[in-house]
C-alpha cells in the first residue's frame, strides 16, 4: 500500500492555529501555532501564520483554536487513583459535617444504597467520612450487628470500625497492645472504641478482602477520566500496589492508558497498600516488569509520620532540643531504605508533616549524597511542616518540596492548625528549593488543581514580587516533569516532546486562577475530555 495511505505519515499531522499558546520554554514563552505528528509529538511552534503556510503545502488538517489559552498538561505530583476509583465506585461516602455516633448506623444505611457496585470487598462494608463525632463502635452494631463495617476518615490517616470489623481483624478489643506508631481511642474501660488512626489501622487494612482485577480497571479508568477533567495529563500515583501496577499493565496492553503515570510503590507502612510488607518489598524488587510506554515504575513511597490533626496530632515534631520525636514514627529504619533505593536509581517520595520526620527525611538525603552525588532527585511530600533552618537544604541536596494536599493551601482547617499546616511558597521560593504541587486526590472528588492556585497566586516569593501565574503554570507543568525525569519528553510546549496540553477559560500566566476551567485536555494529540 502507498505510504500515503498510512495513517502513520507525517501527511496526517494536524496543524493547531489561532491559539495563545503558553509553551512554558523559557526560550520562547508565547506561541500561536503547532504541528502535532501523527505519533502524538510537536513537530512545530510557531506562529500562526508559519503553520498555517506548513498546513496548506503539506495539505494537514487545521484545528482552529479560536483564541483560547493553551498550555502544557497538567501534572499532579500526588494522586491516589485506584483509592479513589474504588471509592467513587463502590464506597459509601458519608456527610462531611454533622456526623456523630448517634446518626452514623443510619447515614451509613441510606448511603449504602447508593453504591454503583456492592460486595467489592465481599460482605464488608467499607465508607468515607471526614469525621465522627464521639464515635463508639457500639453505635454502628445496632444497624450491622453481624456485617464488618470500616469508615476511612481524617484524611485516610484515621478509621472506624464495628465490633465484628475488629473482631475479623483479629484485635483484641479488651487489651489490644499499643505498638510504633499506633494511636487506638479507648472508652472508660479500656476498651477500644473502632476509631484508630495511623500504624493501628494496619491489622484492618491488610485484612479486609481486595477488590478483583477486573474492578481494579474499571476504578483506574474512572480516575483516569477525572484526571483528564482537571486537565491532567502525567501524575504521581502515591500509594502502589500489587493490583494497581497489574492493571495498569492490562489497561496499557489494551490501548486504554492515556496518561503517564509513576508509581510510587508502597515500602512502610502496609497499611497504606493495603497489602502485606513482604509482598510490597518483592513488588519494589520487581517494579521493572510493570514498566511500558505511559508507566514509570523507579519510584518508592514512605509515610514516615502522620498529620498535624485533631484529635491525633500523630506528626512528627521536633522538641525543644531540637531532637524528631520518634515515637509519632512508622518507621525507624528510613535511612537504610533510602540507602538501598537510592543505590539502584529509585526515586523516594516520603511522607513528613512534622519538623521533626522533615528534618530526619533530609539526613538520610544528605548521608546517601555524600556517597553519591549524581543519585536520583529524591521527595518529600507535603512539605507543611519544615524547620527554618532545613528550606535550603532541599536545593543544596537536590530534593524535591512536593507541596500538597493543595485544597489545604488556604483553608479554615490549616489555618486553625496554629502553624503546624504552613505550606511556605515564598520561604521554599526564597530557598531557590525545585518544588511541585500535588493534590493528594484520595476521595473521589474531582482533583481540580486550579481553584486552590487562587489562594496562592498573590504570596510574596522575592522581596515585594508575587508568586505569579506564570510561576505557578511552571511547578504545575514542567518542574513535575524533572521531578520524575521526564523534562525532555513532556512538560512544555516544545518540538519534539509528547503533545499534552490543555485548553483553559482563562489566561492562568495572568495568575487568573479562580474562575477557570479545563475546556479541552489532549493527550499525544488525542483529545481525552470535553467540557460539555
Amino acid at each position: 500500500m502507498s505510504p500515503s495511505f498510512s495513517s502513520e505519515s507525517l501527511h496526517n499531522s494536524v496543524a493547531y492555529i489561532n491559539g495563545r499558546v503558553y509553551t512554558v520554554n523559557k526560550d520562547a514563552a508565547w506561541a500561536e501555532a503547532f504541528i502535532v505528528d501523527p505519533e502524538g509529538n510537536f513537530s512545530a511552534v510557531g506562529t500562526t501564520k508559519d503553520i498555517e503556510a506548513r498546513a496548506h503545502n503539506d495539505d494537514l488538517i487545521i484545528f482552529d483554536l479560536r483564541g483560547q489559552f493553551i498550555m502544557p498538561g497538567i501534572h499532579d505530583a500526588h494522586v491516589h487513583m485506584l483509592i479513589s476509583g474504588i471509592g467513587m465506585l463502590s464506597h459509601v461516602k458519608l456527610p462531611m459535617g454533622g456526623l456523630n455516633s448517634d446518626t452514623v448506623g443510619e447515614e451509613l444505611k441510606k448511603g449504602s444504597c447508593l453504591c454503583k457496585y456492592a460486595h467489592v470487598h465481599q460482605d464488608w462494608l467499607v465508607g468515607t467520612a471526614y469525621q465522627i463525632e464521639n464515635f463508639h463502635r457500639e453505635s454502628l452494631d445496632k444497624t450491622y450487628p453481624d456485617t464488618p463495617v470500616l469508615i476511612r476518615g481524617g484524611a485516610a490517616h484515621s478509621a472506624y470500625l464495628n465490633t465484628e470489623a475488629l473482631k475479623r481483624a483479629g484485635y483484641d478489643i479488651e487489651s489490644e497492645k499499643d505498638g510504633q506508631g499506633t494511636r487506638y481511642l479507648r472508652d472508660e474501660r479500656g476498651h477500644l472504641t473502632g476509631e484508630m488512626a495511623e500504624m493501628s489501622m494496619s491489622k484492618a487494612l491488610t485484612t479486609i478482602p481486595r477488590p478483583n482485577l477486573s474492578h481494579v480497571k474499571r476504578a483506574l479508568r474512572d480516575a483516569q477520566y477525572m484526571l483528564h477533567r482537571a486537565g491532567v495529563t502525567s501524575c504521581q500515583e502515591a500509594s502502589a500496589n500489587s493490583l494497581m501496577l497489574h492493571g495498569l499493565r492490562e489497561l496499557e496492553a489494551e490501548g486504554a492508558l492515556k496518561i503517564n503515570i509513576h508509581p510510587h510503590i508502597v515500602y512502610a507502612p502496609d497499611w497504606l497498600a493495603e497489602e502485606s510488607t513482604e509482598a510490597l518489598h518483592r513488588l519494589i524488587d520487581d517494579s521493572a516488569f510493570f514498566r511500558s510506554k505511559h508507566v514509570d515504575t523507579r519510584f518508592v513511597k514512605i509515610i514516615l509520620d502522620g498529620v498535624p490533626l485533631e484529635p491525633y496530632f500523630s506528626q512528627a515534631g521536633l522538641t525543644e532540643n531540637g531532637r524528631v520525636e520518634e515515637s509519632k514514627l512508622f518507621i525507624l529504619n528510613v535511612h537504610q531504605a533510602v540507602q538501598k533505593y537510592d543505590a539502584i536509581g529509585m526515586t523516594m517520595k516520603i511522607h513528613c508533616t512534622g519538623q521533626g520526620a522533615t528534618r530526619l527525611t533530609l539526613d538520610a538525603y544528605e548521608a546517601v549524597r555524600k556517597t553519591n552525588a549524581d543519585g536520583p532527585r529524591h521527595e518529600i511530600a507535603h512539605c507543611n511542616g519544615v524547620h527554618d533552618d532545613d528550606y535550603k537544604r532541599f536545593n543544596e541536596l537536590n530534593v524535591t518540596a512536593e507541596m500538597s494536599p493543595a485544597f489545604l493551601f488556604v483553608n479554615p482547617l490549616a489555618a486553625a492548625s496554629g502553624g503546624l499546616m504552613d505550606w511556605n511558597f515564598p520561604k521554599m521560593l526564597k530557598a531557590n528549593a525545585h518544588t511541585t504541587i500535588g493534590s493528594d486526590w484520595g476521595a473521589g472528588e474531582l482533583p481540580d488543581l486550579l481553584p486552590c492556585m487562587a489562594g496562592i497566586v498573590e504570596s510574596v516569593g522575592f522581596g515585594d514580587k508575587q508568586l505569579g501565574g506564570e510561576r505557578i503554570c511552571r511547578m504545575l507543568t514542567l518542574a513535575g516533569a524533572e521531578a520524575v525525569g521526564k523534562e525532555k519528553e513532556t512538560g512544555s510546549i516544545e518540538t519534539g516532546k509528547k503533545a499534552n496540553f490543555i485548553a483553559v477559560s482563562e489566561d492562568l500566566s495572568r495568575g487568573d486562577f479562580d474562575k477557570a476551567r479545563i475546556l479541552t485536555t489532549w493527550f499525544e494529540g488525542e483529545i481525552v475530555y470535553e467540557e460539555h
